[in-house]
């Protein structure tokens, strides 16, 4: 830039330069090991040179504006230094720190019970459990389990599970370090479902008002919201790990008096908004597990008032 100054009478022009600042931005301070950064040159003032500096990265040197990505292969706190200069020579120096997290570590396995050994075979019959502990997390990692709704935690770090699920499932452990580094391991659970699972029809119902036995519905030994609670000893809750069902109950004239494809829906003994006398009727009943299995039955139910 130039500014003027009267000097014994006569104009004259004095030339005067800023200097350079150098700075920059970088898409993250805080990284895992193997991981690339993006960096932008936003130096001001006839900036005409720029010369970088990374530490332990790759590329640990660069001339010019702007670098590209640069990668941080090992675990530490590195400076990346950036010096410019104008075309007088005046320079400028800004820094920034990064810190490299290691990646860290982690490894599922089954164990035949608590504090016990592991084990290859994580075969369980439904309502059974298994035992799966974790190694290699270090103070300061943080652990999460998925699936989360059918564990409990056997120490305050939830290194060690277990684990009650009725049908076939993939547990993941996931470890978090405090840069925010990611591992998992992931561990399979094989349940016994063909054996555990019963799908029955009472013989029997009233839907007479009295609160007890006032609908007829599908049965099985599983609970019917999927919380993995298995109530009463052996006992039958509506519609439970049924994906999908045909109902359907006729009188002894062969004609449908009620048909359903919701598991959780009963019948109370009507046909057309009117209650139906006493009488045996048949059913037939067609059905998908959440497993995948299939099956259909037919039998008889009495109603009675």
């Amino acid at each position: 830039m130039k500014v003027f100054s009267l000097i014994f009478g006569t104009l004259v022009s004095l030339s005067a330069f800023a200097q350079p600042t150098a700075s920059f931005t970088v898409s993250d301070n805080v990284i895992c090991e193997g991981v690339c950064i993006d960096i932008v040159n936003t130096s001001s003032n006839d900036v005409v040179a720029s010369t970088w500096t990374f530490g332990g990265a790759v590329p640990s040197f660069f001339l010019g504006a702007n670098p590209g990505p640069v990668c941080y292969a090992t675990a530490g706190t590195f400076t990346i230094t950036l010096t410019v200069a104008d075309a007088n020579g005046v320079t400028s120096a800004s820094s920034q720190i990064v810190t490299v997290g290691a990646m860290p570590f982690i490894s599922a396995t089954a164990l035949d019970s608590l504090g016990g050994t592991a084990i290859p075979d994580t075969l369980i019959n439904m309502y059974g459990s298994a035992v799966l502990a974790a190694t290699g997390f270090v103070p300061g990692d943080s652990i999460t389990w998925s699936p989360s709704n059918n564990i409990s935690c056997v120490n305050a770090t939830c290194d060690t599970i277990i684990a009650t699920p009725f049908f076939n499932s993939y547990y993941i452990i996931t470890n978090t370090s405090p840069e925010g580094c990611v591992a998992s391991d992931t561990i399979f659970v094989s349940v016994s479902f063909r054996d555990s699972v019963v799908v029955s029809m009472p013989n029997a119902f009233s839907p007479n008002g009295d609160g007890e036995n006032d609908l007829l519905k599908v049965l099985t030994n599983v609970d019917a919201n999927h919380n993995y609670n298995r109530g009463d000893m052996y006992g039958f809750v509506e519609g439970g790990a049924i994906v999908e069902m045909d109902l359907q109950i006729f009188n002894r004239y062969g004609q449908l008096v009620f048909h359903t494809t919701d598991p959780h829906e009963g019948w109370d003994g009507t046909f057309k908004g009117k209650a139906l006398n006493p009488a045996t009727f048949v059913y037939k009943i067609d059905y998908r597990l959440i497993n995948g299995l299939s099956d259909s039955f037919t039998g008889n139910v009495t109603l009675y008032r």
